[in-house]
């Protein structure tokens, strides 16, 4: 079909018919306005400029209708684009930048490189200018601009901050834009650390001589700007999505005593999990182009104490939590304790009226939130349970809180929270869902007196046996963690967990497989159905379009537990002889529960901690246990790591049985894809040929060379020679240096006879003698022919 027989879509409309739209009224030409040059004006603008009248009515409308809002002159801001829409051509233009820089992101460069780099990063921050808003706010170039940050020096990033104005309350309130200005604050705190050193980059000299091009302000001046603009709307910044992430970062920022996250760690009071996710998609790895260079200058592997601030902005912290506070009431500061966003911005501070010796003052943040406890201590008054608190403990974001004020709360408010909120309660609050963890922070600053109070209201209720059976035992741990760390009683704390358990006085073997499977006594053993079995192996070999993983059974419920494991790893730590109920009970376990525990990813910490504990006797008993099945280990994913670290722990004597052990199958578990670094580990290949030098190759400490490993500086200088490190540079060898590169052949012929390796040293001699001979003549006819050219040059002068 011909292209002009194609019907286009439309309503067909009839011939005779006439247009319902009215025909345009000529205007009147403008006199006085040159419309040839300059810049274009519609005829009506041009009319208004000259003063003449319109020539068409204009219509009026009556009030209260959309012609109010039409000649109120207020644009129609769209709000996920409130600074308008980037040209198509400028994205696609970013879009080939991004690519380009997820090329090159944490790549060292140098010479030409680099300047290609450079050229690159001055073409994109020419196409940039102008436009910094409109690309911080668009869904597709934000992420660009946040992966051009980490390029740029201190100058560029205080030119983008320049740029953003005064409009960083948009930027903050916008989806988009608020992680733009996240990873500038994270970027600012180096560049703070500079100005507060006097360290500025040469283009801030160079302005002072161009003073009519304007003076770019410096990262201070920046930040004073933005706190001046958002601390009349802080009280509504802190509780919102998008805008309450980057002011945490900016109390941060202005904390020089503490950290400040990195770009590609994910910290929970910072970034949440949703932007984590996203920029992990995203593959935002937060590095410079110009690779490690540049992370030198940014400050890496700084310690914490060396970040400053400039004087202007010390105290800056101060000032802006006390405007906080008097901006928002008490009744509102109860109601953001419990936000789910503005709850974290609240417990920072908490922790700054802490550190800034505020918190016991009548009034404060820790009074408020307590409902008058402060005051009521202070004139000698009764504490009494308040409802705000009480629900704080069931709360899931409330426990947040509560755990904050009794972290950072100083010690007689602590007590005094302690003794009217927990004291008589601990027995139900341990069970519950949320109020468990409260009470395990609230644990980690109690004395011995304290946890006697706590382990005998556990006890209390039914043996404690409820933490067990429904999983929660973070109380328990907290006890041990405690008892590690001060003199508490660690003894009572094994004595409520055998009996949280149900353990008989007479028979505790038990007690590492109801922990670590996290069950009461007696632990239901797993029966196994053999047709069931035989069904279930057919119908995986014909579904052979299934996943093949070898997924771990989870109906028994016998399966290693999470929760168990750290508690069994929390009592471990307890001091002796307290622990070693644990270790009784590992020890007369069979080797086929111990195996199972080795390949488990749960249960082979609890070995780990095990080994790393300082009882020796324990864990001598625990690798001899194993000899004989180390091969299985071995070729296990997990068990390879366990058995490694079995042999790392292990004595000499211990070591070469191990090996011995193995020496038969070597070839089989060097052939398997885990079990060949164990064997590269255990060196079996020199134990047969060479024992005495295998004894010294796998006892010795890491960093400390061996008369078996001969290093290379001990073969003189053929050595270097030989593999080409000094080669193209001849040398003159004086017979001093002859002389002591043999005297330190024969004591490395000397080492090597004592790492029992046979060597013909008469051979090595000479032929190291023979180099040193082919060396000298060539250095001979070099020097031949380089007299020749000299003369040849002084004859053609």
């Amino acid at each position: 079909m011909a292209k002009e027989q194609v019907r286009k879509r439309g309503k067909r409309k009839p011939k005779n018919v006439e247009e319902e739209y009215p025909k345009p009224v000529p205007h009147a030409p403008v006199v006085g306005q040159d419309t040839s040059a300059g810049p274009s004006f519609h005829p009506s603008r041009a009319a208004l400029l000259s003063g003449q009248k319109p020539s068409f009515p204009i219509p009026t409308f009556p009030p209260g209708s959309v012609g109010e809002e039409i000649n109120s002159g207020v644009p129609d801001i769209n709000p996920d684009y409130p600074f308008g829409q980037l040209d198509p051509d400028l994205k696609a233009y970013f879009r080939t930048v991004e690519d380009q820089i997820k090329d090159w992101e944490g790549i060292s460069s140098s010479g030409e490189e680099r300047e290609d780099r450079q050229t690159f990063l001055s073409s994109v921050l020419t196409e940039l200018r102008d436009h910094e808003l409109v690309v911080a706010t668009d869904p597709e170039t934000s992420i660009v601009l946040e992966r051009l940050l980490p390029s740029l020096g201190d100058w560029g990033r205080r030119v983008i901050g320049d740029a953003f104005g005064e409009q960083w309350t948009v930027l903050l309130r916008h989806r988009f834009g608020s992680h733009v200005v996240q990873t500038w604050l994270t970027l600012a705190g180096d560049t703070l650390d500079r100005e507060s050193k006097n360290m500025f980059p040469p283009q801030h000299h160079a302005q002072a001589e161009h003073p009519e091009l304007g003076i770019l302000p410096t990262m201070s001046t920046l930040l004073s700007s933005l706190l001046s603009e958002i601390i009349p709307n802080l009280s509504t910044l802190i509780s919102d999505t998008h805008s309450s992430p980057p002011i945490r970062l900016l109390f941060l920022l202005l904390s020089p005593d503490r950290p400040l996250p990195s770009l590609e760690e994910r910290d929970e009071k910072i970034r949440s999990k949703r932007s984590g996710k996203f920029r992990k998609n995203q593959g935002v790895k937060g590095m410079s182009i110009f690779g490690e260079e540049l992370g030198e200058e940014k400050g890496k592997g700084k310690s914490v104490n060396t970040r400053f601030l400039p004087t202007e902005l010390v105290g800056a912290r101060k000032r802006s939590r006390k405007t906080l506070m008097e901006s928002v009431k008490e009744g509102e500061w109860k109601i953001l304790g419990v936000h789910p966003v503005g709850s974290i911005v609240v417990q920072m501070m908490l922790e700054f009226e802490n550190e800034e010796d505020e918190a016991e003052k009548p009034g404060s943040l820790f009074d408020i939130l307590t409902e008058g406890m402060i005051t009521q201590i202070q004139s000698e008054e009764q504490v009494d349970p308040q409802a705000f608190m009480t629900s704080l403990q069931t709360s899931p974001t409330g426990t947040r809180l509560y755990e904050a004020l009794l972290l950072y709360s100083p010690w007689p408010i602590f007590q005094a929270i302690w003794k009217t909120y927990f004291v008589g309660n601990i027995g139900k609050l341990s069970i519950h869902p949320f109020a468990n963890f409260v009470v395990s922070k609230g644990i980690s600053r109690l004395g011995a007196e304290e946890m006697e109070g706590v382990i005998k209201e556990c006890v209390e209720l039914q043996g404690g046996t409820g933490m067990i059976k429904t999983q929660r035992t973070s109380v328990l741990q907290a006890l041990a963690e405690r008892a590690t760390n001060t003199s508490s009683p660690s003894e009572s704390i094994i004595s409520l967990v055998i009996s949280s358990l149900g353990l008989p006085e007479t028979d505790q073997s038990t007690l590492v497989p109801c922990l670590m499977a996290l069950k009461t006594h007696p632990v239901p053993v797993e029966s196994k159905d053999a047709s069931a079995e035989e069904a279930a192996a057919a119908a995986a070999r014909h579904a052979a379009w299934q996943n093949r993983r070898n997924v771990r059974s989870t109906k028994g419920g016998l399966e290693p537990n999470i929760q168990g494991c750290l508690l069994l790893q929390a009592l471990v730590r307890l001091p002796s002889p307290s622990n070693e109920v644990i270790f009784e009970s590992l020890s007369s376990q069979s080797i086929d529960t111990l195996i199972n525990y080795a390949t488990n990813p749960i249960s082979s910490r609890f070995l780990d901690s095990v080994l790393e504990s300082p009882n020796g006797k324990y864990k001598r008993r625990l690798i001899s246990s194993f000899l004989g099945k180390y091969e299985t280990l071995a070729v296990d994913r997990i068990g390879s790591r366990v058995a490694e670290k079995l042999f790392e722990h292990a004595d000499g004597f211990m070591k070469e049985k191990i090996a011995r052990s193995v020496l038969p199958e070597a070839t089989t578990i060097g052939n398997n894809e885990f079990g060949k670094y164990f064997i590269r580990r255990l060196h079996l290949h020199l134990l047969d040929r060479r024992p005495a030098g295998w004894r010294e190759a796998v006892n010795r400490k890491p960093g400390v060379p061996t008369a078996f490993s001969v290093p290379a500086t001990t073969l003189g200088s053929s050595t270097s020679i030989k593999y080409g490190i000094n080669k193209g540079l001849p040398e003159k060898r004086s017979e001093h240096e002859k002389m002591e590169d043999r005297r330190r052949d024969g004591e490395a012929e000397m080492n090597v006879e004592k790492a029992g390796v046979e060597v013909d040293t008469k051979k090595v001699v000479k032929e190291k003698r023979r180099k040193e001979s082919n060396t000298n003549e060539e250095d001979e006819i070099d020097m031949l022919f380089a007299g020749v050219e000299k003369k040849r040059k002084k004859s053609r002068i």
